[in-house]
């Protein structure tokens, strides 16, 4: 992966990422599991690539699965073995980068949640599916998430500022991004800035990054080169959800050689 400053999401601020992005974690680990079960033993070996905090990792490991988590972030992989700690089921914590994983069948499943975003080149994009494909067995299964450039891009372009001010242990949060859209690239080129108040003063931290965006054709083509078949798409995690939104689920299985 592209090598790049670290956003404060996954270094001096990774202990806010889940204030400031709350999520429905047990109905969406539901539905993962509901997904799943439909392919694979509900004991099954799952790799969750770019786990983040490991709230998910956790929440499946609870649900019967073994879960390694995989970050490229020490401070992010160091809030989620804290969270582990306090966890009525473990699941274990490897530092890494999802398109350097061991070339042998390790995982029955792969959880890749919004981590493909951070993939702008092409090189990268080519790169990723056979990556997971190589740590798969025949018939495992990926699992995925990315955002839709179409639906992404119509909610930016109404809402390309947002400001959330949330309230933390370490004292009050503003958080504020700003979106700026290359429809010719399919990119987003976001400015971040974190304000915490504490102690009279406050720390900020600014950071500038792209994301790239995806749409279903291209998920279907890199999925099918790798060979990844039975491939479903659906408006997201959580069983019964509604209108489609700015992401696309899909989850596919690899075939035999």
């Amino acid at each position: 992966m592209t090598t790049a400053p670290s956003r404060p999401f996954y270094g001096e601020f990774a202990w806010a990422y889940d204030h400031l992005i709350p999520r429905p974690v047990a109905a969406e680990c539901a539905g993962i599991a509901a997904t799943l079960a439909r392919r694979l033993a509900p004991d099954a070996t799952v790799l969750d690539a770019g786990c983040g905090s490991g709230r998910y990792a956790l929440e499946l490991a609870r649900l019967g699965y073994r879960v390694t988590g995989l970050d490229r972030s020490p401070e992010l992989l160091d809030e989620a073995r804290r969270a582990a700690e306090a966890a009525p089921a473990t699941a274990h914590f490897v530092r890494g980068d999802l398109l350097v994983l061991p070339p042998r069948a390790s995982y029955d499943a792969i959880l890749a949640r919004g981590v493909l975003n951070d993939l702008v080149e092409d090189s990268e994009r080519d790169a990723v599916f056979p990556t997971f494909a190589g740590a798969l067995g025949a018939g495992g299964v990926l699992l995925l998430d990315v955002r839709d450039w179409e639906a992404t891009a119509a909610d930016r372009s109404l809402r390309p500022v947002v400001e959330k001010r949330v309230q933390t242990p370490r004292g009050p949060l503003t958080f504020r991004t700003v979106t700026r859209l290359e429809p010719a690239t399919q990119r987003m080129l976001i400015s971040e800035t974190h304000i915490l108040a504490a102690g009279g003063g406050e720390t900020t931290a600014r950071h500038e990054f792209t994301m790239r965006c995806w749409t279903r054709e291209e998920l279907a083509a890199r999925l099918d080169l790798a060979g990844f078949a039975a491939i479903e798409y659906a408006p997201g995690y959580e069983t019964g959800a509604g209108a489609r939104g700015d992401r696309i689920v899909a989850v596919a299985s690899r075939q035999a050689e």
